[in-house]
Parts: structure tokens; sequence; C-alpha cells
């Protein structure tokens, strides 16, 4: 019986159990997956703690990473060197994938312009019923300072946060309702459901398409 996320956080020591606590929102997304064959993607996976912990988390899996500063490959993971801010490196890492991929978690930069950029080019190698996980959004709050050598001045309703991003793309969720999809995220016509929780937000994929709406007069056109 595969141990809980939890019990793999601490046993390894990563701080996505340990500090962020994000086994108690994960596994309602992800525990379908425990025994699932295919692959996940971390963006910010060096060779420590969470790779160890999603290896035993997903003992039929192939977990494949991006990392700025470690690349390697094992019989069940393949890491590759680059920088999720930089839209080459990204494709390299879509190029590398050679399993279904049902889990991507991006655990990188933290910087909003880079999660935007990086689910608009990762996603759509996301499985259907896939989910995809952005982590620490905190620095979508932050008001001054900054992060690996970038600065953070963003804050409630700035207008590059990625918590802003995702909200406008609730009405692309309900394009059938909305008939808009203005937002800076792509692929909007692939979610099916965007969550936030404690310092993540959670999205999960499905077949792309657009429905009618059966009341098209209720509807004021906005273009």
């Amino acid at each position: 019986m595969t141990q809980s996320m939890y019990e793999l956080g601490k046993k390894h020591g990563t701080d996505k159990v340990t500090h962020h606590e994000y086994h108690e929102i994960y596994p309602l997304f992800i525990e379908k997956f425990y025994q699932k064959d295919g692959a996940m993607l971390e963006i910010g996976l060096d060779q420590g703690a969470s790779l160890n912990m999603w290896l035993e988390l997903f003992p039929k899996m192939h977990i494949y990473g991006m990392d700025l500063d470690f690349e390697g490959t094992t019989e069940r993971s393949t890491i590759i060197k680059g920088d999720q801010s930089r839209e080459a490196d990204l494709s390299r890492v879509v190029d590398s994938i050679k399993h279904p991929l049902y889990f991507i978690n991006d655990d990188g930069s933290h910087i909003p312009e880079h999660q935007v950029l990086t689910f608009n080019k990762l996603f759509p190698i996301l499985e259907i019923g896939g989910v995809y996980i952005i982590e620490d959004i905190e620095t979508s709050y932050w008001t001054r300072s900054g992060l690996y050598g970038y600065k953070t001045r963003y804050g409630v309703g700035h207008r590059k946060s990625l918590i802003e991003a995702f909200k406008s793309a609730v009405d692309g969720v309900n394009f059938e309702f909305s008939s808009t999809r203005k937002a800076p995220l792509e692929h909007q016509d692939s979610i099916q459901s965007i969550t936030f929780s404690r310092n993540c937000v959670i999205i999960t994929k499905k077949e792309p398409g657009d429905r009618t709406y059966r009341y098209p007069n209720k509807v004021r056109k906005l273009f």
C-alpha cells in the first residue's frame, strides 16, 4: 500500500509537507495517480527531498524535472537543466517527455510572469484528466524586495499577479456564458476547473471545446 504524501514528505524532509502543508489539499487531486503508469513533471526539481517523495508516491511513474542547477538521469527519473523564464528551455523539456504526463507541479522561480509562461507552454502536454499545480503563489502578494534576483513588486490586484491571471480565467472557463477569454492564460477551453488553496492554484484539464449556451439572448456580446 502506498504511504501517504504526509508520511513520505516527512520521511524525506520536503517543505511541501513540513512547512507548506500541501498534503492537506494535493491528495484530493493526485491520489488517483498513485498506482498509475505514465509520468509527472516538476519545475524546480533537483536530486533532493521532493524527488525522493515523488518516486515513492508514484511507484509506477517516471519522474521528470526541470532545474536551474542540476541535470541527470536514472532508471525512473530525468532532470533537464534549464530556466523556466526562457521559452526555449521549456521547449526542451516538452521535447524530453516520453511518457503520458498526468501531473505537473510548478515549484520553480515563483515569479508570476514565469508561472504564466510555464503554464501556457506546458499545459498542452498534460493528459486529459491531468492535474497542474502552481506552488508558492505568495509572491503575487509581495510588494517589495525580491527572490532569486528578480524583483517582486506585485500586491493585491496587480495586473501581473498570477492570482489575477487565474481570476480572469474564470470567465474563460465559463465562455459559454461570458463570451470572453480575456486573460494572459492560454488554453482556457481545456481548463476543467481552477481551485485556489493556501499558497497554490490547482488546475484540472478536460477535452477542449465550446458548448452553445441554450439562452443566447441572455448574454450581451462583448465583441
